[in-house]
């Protein structure tokens, strides 16, 4: 049990570890007081360019890998509702960071993250292409809320893949869905409402 403890506790502090942010500092960039406030990969994309970009998204998607893969591949953990809960706390720890007083980034590079060590490659495909496809309709200029909207339809089309996988038994999966819908909901609640309140007004 203390070992699950243990590596669910590693990985909160793998996720709340704030790459974009730091970088930005390095910078002397204030993440916090660009566009949304997101100290996220995209803020810091848009601020310093797409090379530095890359790498904070690069950071934020190793970081809900490690260290459980770790773990994974030394046979260390095989419980997968332990994975499960672990790559949870590290989107936990990335959303609600105590580097910067619990208020961290809208945790989506970091969830893609998490959803390889659960699926490989199936679900970072399939929000990837739909993030794609809101690329190419709207290229360029999207507003927080879109992006926001974007987000939320990819989770939402996600749930289908996720009854799916918990009819054939896989129910670690709906686990993890479950928190790690809330917390990006949490996370993006603002925005979604203004997008809503433009789109009806």
């Amino acid at each position: 049990m203390w070992i699950n403890i243990l590596v669910i506790f590693l990985q909160f502090i793998s996720g709340s570890i704030m790459y974009s942010y730091i970088i930005a500092k390095f910078l002397n960039i204030d993440l916090l007081k660009v566009r949304d406030g997101n100290p996220g990969a995209s803020n810091l994309w848009r601020v310093a360019g797409w090379k530095w970009g890359v790498l904070a998204l690069f950071l934020d998607y190793i970081k809900g890998t490690l260290p459980i893969s770790i773990f994974i591949v030394l046979g260390i953990i095989e419980n997968k509702y332990v994975i499960s809960l672990s790559v949870l706390a590290g989107v936990l720890g990335h959303a609600f960071s105590p580097m910067l007083k619990f208020k961290g980034g809208k945790s989506v590079a970091v969830s893609f993250g998490a959803w390889s060590v659960l699926t490989k490659w199936e679900v970072p495909t399939l929000l990837g292409c739909v993030f794609t496809l809101f690329t190419l309709i709207k290229p360029k200029n999207t507003t927080v809320g879109e992006d926001a909207f974007r987000v939320f339809i990819g989770y939402l089309l996600l749930l289908f893949y996720v009854i799916f996988k918990a009819y054939k038994g896989e129910l670690y999966i709906l686990l993890f869905y479950i928190g790690n819908f809330f917390i990006i909901l949490y996370k993006h609640r603002k925005d979604l409402i203004e997008f809503f309140k433009n789109i009806f007004h």
